[in-house]
């Protein structure tokens, strides 16, 4: 989820529906009162943004008018690998703070957070929670945190750039997704990605693919496109964990990628930051890959229409292997906090519309969600959601239906195959991985012609070994 992604997303998620973003206390005696069991939140909005804080602040108020025993207050933390060793030994963590679905079985074997399985089960969640976020969360048969939500990498489309290009259908003025026979006209191969890319290199000021390079982005889209020709980037054996970097099918993916870089068809530069993608989809590349979660920002940062744009699955690689890198954000709970603390935290997600529940207090938080985004003038896109039991997941949807506000026909080829495709991250060391896979692209795109994907990837692999023996 990476580095600079996940600023992204903490950082622009508290201008989305449900994304709840730890930042500047809103007012008033962070210390709290003595009589009260003190919850501290990690994610609390700016004050710099006025909307969401009278959002939360009304959302707080109400919480602690129906459980007066309970004190909200907000601490703010943006988690990062660097800073939560210091913040834990000095005991300033937030009781309840988000992080990356790669991080908790890390801090769980650090002892920075807690295992709240007993709470989950009191208050009926544990067979709630969607099966692979709750297997992140799982070590040991105890559960060490709640999924906020869920993301999958796709391939975001400029269909104006496409269309324009002849590389699309259209159909009543409008370009589409699909030809005559049903069959989709967007890429669907990598060999679509060159071929179409270089079209719009050719034609067009543009460069036909964003693809990221730096700051571990490089290496978590890299992860998924090696998937896709047929990798497993680590493999168990002997009950030892194996860097699997260099395989065959990792292999043709870099060549894949130096063939991009070789005939110019990618973004520019060395160094390309996940952060860059809203700027660049409007007139700059015509692909990118972006994750579900944060679609809006080509609205909202980039000032892209989204009805100029389309949401399609992950390309195959080798015509068989077709998956979407599947993660997300877990709320964790810091291993000081207690029993009635949790409970309380997990009270307080109803009045936020983070619980499975369907009781009017949460369902309103929702839609109160949905009502300032829209009041934001920001687009409304589905969700992966966290919770999986039938009642909460129908009244959801209904609400998703209702507050949806792009043309689903660009966006549904993504959003109704991610269950089928969706590729939970590599279990071990994922972001140093990634950190390793970004070195192989970086010396990949500054030399593309001399570069060896082979010899590349083998030294990734003996960079990634040395890790994982230390972990073995």
């Amino acid at each position: 989820m990476k580095n600079s992604r996940t600023k992204v997303v903490l950082c622009l998620a508290l201008t989305t529906v449900f994304t709840l973003t730890g930042c500047r206390f809103f007012g008033g005696d962070s210390t709290g009162s003595s009589d009260k069991i003190q919850l501290k939140i990690g994610f609390w909005p700016q004050s710099s943004d006025k909307t969401d804080v009278g959002m939360y602040t009304e959302w707080k108020n109400k919480f602690e008018e129906d459980n007066p025993q309970y004190e909200i207050i907000g601490s703010p933390y943006i988690y990062s690998k660097e800073t939560i060793g210091p913040k834990h030994e000095t005991h300033t963590l937030p009781h309840v703070y988000q992080t990356w679905f790669t991080e908790p079985e890390g801090l769980k074997n650090s002892g920075y957070i807690r295992d709240i399985t007993s709470i989950l089960n009191e208050f009926g969640w544990t067979d709630k929670i969607d099966d692979e976020m709750k297997a992140t969360l799982t070590f040991d048969n105890k559960i060490y945190g709640v999924p906020r939500d869920g993301y999958g990498l796709g391939l975001l489309i400029n269909t104006k750039t496409l269309g324009d290009l002849g590389l699309l259908p259209e159909k009543e003025g409008k370009y589409v997704l699909y030809n005559d026979d049903g069959s989709p006209a967007y890429p669907t191969t990598f060999d679509d990605l060159l071929r179409v890319s270089e079209t719009i290199t050719d034609e067009t000021e543009a460069k036909g693919m964003f693809i990221c390079t730096s700051n571990k982005n490089g290496g978590w889209q890299f992860s998924n496109m090696a998937w896709n020709f047929g990798a497993t980037l680590e493999v168990k054996e002997n009950n030892k964990w194996k860097a699997n970097l260099d395989s065959n099918e990792a292999v043709n993916a870099l060549t894949w990628l130096k063939e991009m870089k070789e005939k110019d068809l990618v973004y520019r530069g060395i160094s390309i930051a996940y952060d860059d993608w809203p700027s660049a989809i409007g007139s700059k590349v015509g692909m990118a890959i972006v994750g579900s979660d944060i679609l809006h920002l080509a609205k909202t940062t980039g000032f892209v229409d989204m009805s100029d744009l389309a949401f399609v699955p992950m390309p195959t690689g080798d015509g068989t292997h077709h998956y979407s890198l599947y993660g997300g954000t877990p709320f964790v709970f810091d291993s000081e906090t207690s029993d009635e603390q949790v409970r309380g935290i997990l009270k307080f997600f109803d009045y936020i519309g983070r619980s499975p529940t369907t009781n009017k207090t949460n369902i309103d938080a929702i839609r109160k969600g949905y009502q300032v985004a829209l009041n934001k003038n920001q687009p409304i896109l589905p969700k992966i959601m966290p919770w999986k039991n039938a009642d909460y997941l129908k009244v959801a949807k209904e609400l998703e239906e209702e507050y949806v506000s792009v043309d689903m026909k660009y966006y549904s080829p993504f959003f109704s195959t991610i269950n089928e495709y969706k590729h939970s991250e590599e279990p071990i060391a994922t972001q140093k991985m990634y950190e390793i896979l970004d070195d192989a692209i970086q010396s990949l795109f500054q030399n593309p012609e001399s570069a060896n994907p082979k010899s590349l990837l083998s030294t990734a692999n003996s960079k990634l070994q040395k890790i994982l023996d230390e972990l073995n």
